[in-house]
Formats: structure tokens, sequence, C-alpha cells
């Protein structure tokens, strides 16, 4: 014989909830580092290091863990920032936003937020002492 606990469904509800839905990239991260790595004026490892910043902060763009990341990381691509980091290894801010347009990380941050239907578990109520006159006996003693 089952227990009464096992047969007991937990009670849930539907509730519409705002996610972040971002379209997959054309191209990874990787790709666009190499393309990158192309157009520098000199190839080293410090050159290299600029070059997997201004990368990684692309892919924030479209892949950051939260709305602040990925709009810290927007400023930065869509902004001046861009241009002192590029002028380190003699690439061009517009060709930089250039191919992450192409590559997809570049989407509108209105577009991709979706509303979507999630179950939510539904606590029990709390048991109330319906017996009013235990309780007023226990509390005037």
């Amino acid at each position: 014989m089952k227990s009464a606990s096992k047969l007991r469904k937990t009670a849930t509800r539907k509730e519409w909830v705002r996610r972040w839905c971002p379209p997959k990239p054309l191209v990874g991260v990787l790709a666009i580092e190499k393309i990158l790595n192309r157009h520098t004026f000199v190839a080293c490892q410090e050159s290299r290091l600029i070059v997997a910043v201004i990368a990684y902060a692309i892919q924030d763009c479209l892949n950051g863990s939260y709305p602040c990341q990925r709009q810290e990381a927007r400023r930065f691509i869509l902004g001046s920032d861009l241009q002192l980091w590029c002028d380190l290894v003699d690439l061009h801010p517009d060709f930089v936003r250039f191919v992450a347009r192409k590559a997809g990380y570049l989407a509108s941050e209105d577009q991709y937020w979706q509303f979507i239907s999630v179950k939510v578990v539904m606590l029990p109520k709390p048991v109330e002492n319906t017996n009013k006159s235990a309780i007023h006996s226990m509390s005037c003693h």
C-alpha cells in the first residue's frame, strides 16, 4: 500500500515570465578573434591579448549572463572606449563593429526578450487553528 504523501500531487500554476532568448550567432568568438588578429598591425602576445579582450566583449554583447553585463559590453563596442583599444593594435573600430554585426552579436536588445510560460509550485497554505477558545485560553495564562 502506498503512503498518502506519495499519492499527493504538488499543486502548480502557470506564470508568464520574461526571458532573454538571444539568436544563435553565425560564427563563434574564436573565428572573430582570428579575423581581428589577421588585421592587426603587429602580431605579438600583447596584440593577441587585446584582440581577445575585444572579441570576448563582442561575445558578451549577446551572451552576457546578466542584462547589465550585456549593456556594458554593448556600450564598450558601440562607444568611444573601443577606439582606445583598437589604436593599440592598429584596428579600425568601424571594422570591429562591422564584424560584430555581420556575425550576429549586435542584435537589438529589445527584440529578443520573450514571454514564456513556466510552472510554479504553489506552497500549501498554513493551517490555522480553528479552535479560537483554546488559543484564547492559552494566551490569557
